[in-house]
């Protein structure tokens, strides 16, 4: 009997350790999010599933080319950060709170700290040399933002694959380091699409 327990209590602790490795890994190393546009086609298609790899970018920063995964509506986490935006715009104060999420948007990088791009005739520069994107779906237009634009310290420049419906740096501008959760690596679902993200 006491072999029975001891056995049991073995696989207690055996399955609670895996439990909490998984959750540690989920939150600090990778997690799984779902494509819910059409704006990265054809590279990545609405419904897929994809591992996002957040170690690389603790020690490095998100290079040019890069598909990150980034948080659309940061929305405060510290006291400090709540205060200064109820200071600088009142309006946030009566956004419902079902509006008030965090939403996961899948983008490329552009453009990095330093870089200088500009849209024009239906193509992208990056430092006055246009840029060959053989994964681009339509043409380039510009939107709300002003080209070109000087990407500063901390900010980083991004743009949807599928550019004629994509929202992205030329809707809601430039994003910032803090934003970025992690680079979109892999592929796990529907399995006939399975394999690293390029």
């Amino acid at each position: 009997m006491k072999t029975l327990l001891r056995e049991a209590w073995e696989w207690i602790v055996v399955f609670a350790a895996a439990f909490i490795l998984v959750a540690l890994l989920n939150t600090t190393v990778f997690a799984t999010t779902q494509v819910r546009q059409t704006s990265m086609q054809d590279t990545l298609l609405e419904g897929q599933h994809l591992f996002i790899e957040k170690l690389t970018y603790l020690f490095a920063s998100p290079a040019r080319g890069d598909i990150i995964v980034f948080i659309d509506n940061l929305y405060p986490r510290n006291y400090i950060e709540k205060v200064r935006i109820f200071l600088t715009d009142v309006s946030q104060v009566f956004v419902p709170v079902e509006e008030k999420t965090n939403v996961r948007l899948v983008k490329r990088v552009i453009g990095i700290p330093g870089d200088e791009i500009d849209i024009r005739d239906g193509n992208v520069y990056r430092n006055g040399e246009r840029l060959d994107e053989p994964y681009v779906k339509g043409i380039t237009e510009t939107r709300e933002v002003i080209f070109p634009i000087k990407v500063p310290a901390g900010k980083y420049l991004v743009l949807g694959d599928n550019r004629e419906v994509s929202k992205d740096s030329r809707t809601f501008g430039l994003i910032d380091r803090s934003q970025i959760e992690g680079k979109a690596v892999f592929r796990f679902w529907p399995f006939n699409k399975f394999g690293t993200v390029h």
